[in-house]
């Protein structure tokens, strides 16, 4: 759809400049525009969904154009219609500009929020699971077949999740 071309919104100053941080966290060195491609690509992938947070947002100033592609354009039109009536109620957003304004800043609070239920980890963490491929290498490779570490360690890594998962179902008294 990128062919199509691009139509401009109307931001307020420190809405632009709200979302242009934003974008320096989560996709440093990149444009506003380029990383809300990467986010509408990420929400219709299902890798999160857009959530209304409590925001507080100043509409005052002049507004300020911003060139999107025109695919975003109508991902924000397309959303607009659907969640009108509540981004009306909760932030008072009357029209379509101040309803983009606030939809994309849910939208980076709801990225913000994603991340923090992921995991971090450096590749020092993984020197145990190291050390147990030179341990288990022979019984792994006779047992599944398994000649590579990555294979042994998607293995691995299941087979403790599976048991971390009974123990929560054991102490809480689930059925397994």
């Amino acid at each position: 759809m990128p062919s199509r071309g691009y139509e401009t919104i109307g931001l307020k100053p420190a809405i632009l400049q709200r979302l242009q941080t934003a974008t320096d966290e989560h996709y440093p060195g990149m444009f506003l525009p380029s990383a809300l491609i990467m986010m509408m690509n990420e929400i219709k992938r299902g890798q999160y969904s857009v959530e209304m947070h409590n925001l507080k947002i100043d509409f005052a100033g002049r507004y300020s154009s911003l060139t999107l592609r025109s695919d975003v354009k109508e991902w924000l039109v397309e959303n607009h219609k659907s969640l009108k009536e509540e981004y009306s109620q909760r932030y008072r957003a009357d029209s379509f500009t101040k309803f983009a304004s606030v939809f994309m800043i849910n939208v980076f609070e709801s990225k913000s929020t994603s991340r923090d239920y992921v995991i971090r980890l450096k590749e020092a963490d993984f020197r145990w699971l190291e050390e147990e491929y030179q341990k288990r290498r022979q019984e792994y490779k006779s047992q599944f077949g398994i000649y590579n570490f990555e294979r042994f360690a998607d293995l691995f890594l299941k087979d403790l999740f599976n048991r971390v998962n009974a123990a929560k179902r054991i102490l809480t008294y689930e059925e397994i």
